[in-house]
C-alpha cells in the first residue's frame, strides 16, 4: 500500500500539467492554500474520529479521496475542478494522518512487539522513498503527462484496493472511547508531559525548517550555478540518504536516549541552514545531503517516543494534533523565509536557521532548569 501511495510520477511535471490545463501561477498559490487550510481544520478532528471508529476504514477513505482527487484532475480544465480536486487530496490527507501510525503501533502491541515499532516506521518510510525516487525517475522519462497521471491514478486505485485488505487490531485497553467534546486531549497529553513536549517542539521546528530545503534546493542550486542537468541526480540523492538514518533510528537508541538524538539533529540542522546562508556555494549541496540524512532519523524516533506514552484512546488524535501544530509551525517558518528572501534566497536560509538555533537554545536551557530542579 505504501508502495503504491508514493508511486505517482504525475508529480514529476505537475506545475506543467496543471499550466496546460489553464491553471496560472496565482491559482496555484490559491490551491496550495485551499490543501493547507484544510489539512489544519481537519487533523484533529479527523484523529478524534480515528479514535472513536476503526483505524483501517479512515485509511481507506483517505487513500480513496486521494485516488479520487487524481480521477478528477485527470477530466478537469477549470480552477473549480482542480479545487475539488486539491479539496479531496487534503481531506484524505487529514483522514490518513494518525490513523496509519496508530493502526501499526497497535498491531505491534497486540503481537507484543511494540520495541519494533520505530524499525517498522523507518522501514515503511523506506518503501515510500524508494517508491517516489522510481516515480521521479520514469516520470521524467515518460515525460508525457497525460500518461503520467493515467500512470498515477492506476497506482493510487491499486493502493486503494490493498487497503481494503487491512485488519483493525484488537484495542488492548477497555477504557470508554473519548467524545468530541475531548478534541484537546491530544494537546493536553502533549502539554503535561513536559519531556515529550520538549521532544515534539524538536521534531516540528526540525522537520519544518527542513520542508525549505525540499521546496527550494533547485532554486539554490540554480544561484550557485550547478548545471540544470545535475538537478535529477541531486533529487534522487536528497531522498536516497534519508533511507539509512531511517533505518538506523532502532540502533541509535541502543547507544543513547531519543532526546539527546533529536536535540543534536536540531542543532545540526539549525548550524546546517546558517551555513547555507553564510557560505553559499556548490559545497552547500553536500551540507544539504548531510542534513536529508539527519532528517531521516527524526521522524522514527520522534514517532516512537509518542506512541510508547500515548494511551491508545487518544493516540491518533495526539498524533493528529502534532501533525496540526507541524503544519502551523511550517507556516510561521513560511513567514520568516520570505523575509529574507525579500533581501537573497541565501538570507532566507540563514533566517531559518537563526530561527532553529534560538529555538534549540530555548529547549536546552529549559531542560537544564528542569534537570537542576
Amino acid at each position: 500500500m505504501r508502495w503504491f501511495e508514493a508511486l505517482v510520477p504525475a508529480y514529476t511535471i505537475e506545475r506543467l500539467f496543471w499550466e496546460s490545463r489553464t491553471i496560472t501561477m496565482q491559482e496555484v498559490v490559491y490551491l496550495e492554500m485551499l490543501y493547507a487550510v484544510l489539512v489544519v481544520i481537519l487533523e484533529v478532528p479527523t484523529g478524534v474520529l480515528a479514535d472513536r471508529l476503526e483505524r483501517r476504514r479512515l485509511l481507506q477513505i483517505g487513500t480513496a479521496l486521494e485516488w479520487g482527487s487524481f480521477v478528477v484532475l485527470l477530466v478537469s480544465f477549470s480552477f473549480g475542478g482542480f479545487a475539488l480536486a486539491i479539496a479531496l487530496s487534503g481531506i484524505g490527507a487529514a483522514l490518513r494522518s494518525g490513523a496509519e501510525n496508530a493502526l501499526l503501533y497497535e498491531t505491534l502491541e497486540q503481537d507484543g512487539k511494540t520495541e519494533a515499532f520505530e524499525r517498522w516506521v523507518g522501514r515503511l518510510n523506506v518503501i515510500g522513498i524508494v517508491a517516489a525516487v522510481l516515480a521521479a525517475i520514469s516520470g521524467a522519462l515518460l515525460a508525457t503527462r497525460f500518461l503520467n497521471y493515467v500512470l498515477s491514478t492506476v497506482s493510487l486505485f491499486i493502493a486503494t484496493a490493498c487497503s481494503l485488505g487491512l485488519v483493525e487490531p484488537r484495542r488492548v485497553v477497555t477504557e470508554e472511547r473519548m467524545t468530541w467534546a475531548d478534541i484537546g486531549a491530544g494537546f493536553r497529553f502533549v502539554w503535561h508531559d513536559h519531556q515529550l513536549l520538549a521532544l515534539s517542539s524538536v521534531f516540528i521546528v526540525t522537520i519544518g525548517a527542513f520542508n525549505f530545503i525540499d521546496e527550494f534546493w533547485q532554486l539554490y542550486a540554480r544561484d550557485v550555478e550547478v548545471p540544470i542537468y545535475w538537478f535529477g541526480m541531486i533529487s534522487t540523492v536528497l531522498l536516497l540518504i534519508q533511507i539509512p538514518g531511517q533505518l538506523l533510528a532502532p540502533v541509535l537508541l541502543h547507544i543513547t536516549t531519543v532526546d539527546r538524538w533529536l536535540h543534536g539533529i536540531g542543532w545540526g540542522i539549525g548550524l546546517g541552514f546558517v551555513i547555507l546562508g553564510f557560505f553559499p556555494g556548490q559545497v552547500g549541496l553536500v551540507w544539504m545531503a548531510g542534513m536529508a540524512f539527519l532528517i531521516g532519523i527524526v521522524e522514527p524516533l520522534y514517532l516512537g517516543a509518542l506512541h510508547h506514552r500515548v494511551p491508545s484512546v487518544i493516540r491518533a488524535t495526539t498524533e493528529s494534533s502534532v501533525s496540526m501544530l507541524l503544519h502551523g509551525g511550517i507556516i510561521l517558518f513560511g513567514l520568516v523565509f520570505a523575509v529574507g528572501a525579500g533581501v537573497t534566497l541565501f538570507a532566507a536560509f540563514l533566517f531559518i536557521g537563526i530561527t532553529v538555533c534560538v529555538h534549540q537554545a530555548i529547549v536546552t536551557v529549559i531542560a537544564r532548569k528542569e534537570d537542576a530542579s
